[in-house]
């Protein structure tokens, strides 16, 4: 039995269950569901429809904005994005790492050099000629990795400040412009150490980095707080939450923490950049519109056990 049938035969048995006597209420109630179920069904089979017409994950016609794309998981996700169709428009503060991400790209691509913790910045993307209708929150880290106990509380605001507070102002700044057309997309980038804590016997010694892990977390609360003040302007929020990635070299005096952290991973390997460009991907396209307000940990299975 299809879908549609089955909402057929629960409308059935709703009407014999409300009898036209059960009163004004039920009865205005039960147009109001009809009326919603008619609507779906249309919605649906227009969606199949076009389904069948274009692929739901071309962002060709999209503009993203990443930020942190100069190198790592923003480097991979600016190409991913300009593979799948998107005009992409990368930040970060080192102008030599842009180059080098964008260099294979060329126009209408482009990168925009500047820091997230000064107005300046913000000032200048106010002002840029592009819709954005994709923001990649991916900027974000630890600036002053510590164990808890040895970071000083500018420090915290200092990490704060890039994963928290840099995002939300971002989201500020587009999600009006977004709401304006009625169409948007926001993915903020975490950390598999934004749902769960770190064990210092995994993770070596910056194992216990309280702030970034506090932060982590913070921006997944963003996230939701976000997801249900926008929820029917036609603008999604969700949350990518990465496992380890061995982008780039290992912490001094530990050599072996890469290897020694593949084997904690149930799949038996940490991650590439690239392992994460499907899925933002999903979340930037319109295959993803019933998407929202959602946590979605890529991580190779660590954080199950």
């Amino acid at each position: 039995m299809s879908l549609l049938s089955l909402c057929s035969v629960a409308r059935d048995i709703a009407n014999a269950v409300n009898s036209d006597d059960a009163g004004a209420e039920i009865h205005i109630n039960r147009k109001a569901d009809q009326e919603s179920r008619r609507l779906w069904q249309e919605d649906l089979g227009g969606n199949l429809m076009a389904s069948n017409k274009k692929n739901l994950f071309d962002l060709t016609g999209h503009t993203a904005l990443v930020t942190g794309g100069g190198y790592g998981l923003g480097r991979g996700l600016v190409h991913g994005l300009a593979a799948h169709g998107a005009t992409v428009i990368g930040v970060a503060r080192n102008e030599k790492a842009l180059k080098e991400t964008f260099s294979s790209l060329g126009a209408p691509h482009r990168y925009i050099v500047g820091d997230l913790m000064t107005d300046e910045l913000y000032e200048k993307l106010d002002k840029i000629p592009e819709h954005v209708d994709i923001l990649v929150n991916n900027a974000g880290g630890d600036p002053h990795s510590k164990p808890w106990g040895q970071q000083t509380t500018q420090e915290w605001r200092d990490t704060y400040e890039i994963n928290v507070i840099a995002s939300e102002r971002l989201c500020r700044l587009f999600i009006p412009k977004m709401t304006a057309r009625k169409w948007g997309r926001i993915i903020n980038i975490s950390s598999i150490y934004g749902s769960i804590g770190q064990n210092p016997e995994n993770t070596g010694k910056n194992a216990g980095a309280g702030a970034y892990t506090a932060a982590k977390h913070g921006l997944i609360g963003l996230t939701n707080y976000l997801a249900c003040q926008i929820g029917r302007t036609g603008v999604t929020i969700n949350t990518l939450s990465p496992g380890m990635i061995t982008w780039m070299e290992t912490p001094d005096g530990e050599p072996d923490l890469w290897k020694h952290l593949a084997s904690q991973t149930p799949v038996g390997r940490n991650s590439q950049p690239e392992d994460y460009v499907t899925a933002t991907v999903f979340l930037a396209s319109e295959g993803s519109s019933f998407v929202h307000g959602t946590n979605l940990i890529v991580d190779g299975g660590w954080s199950v056990w």
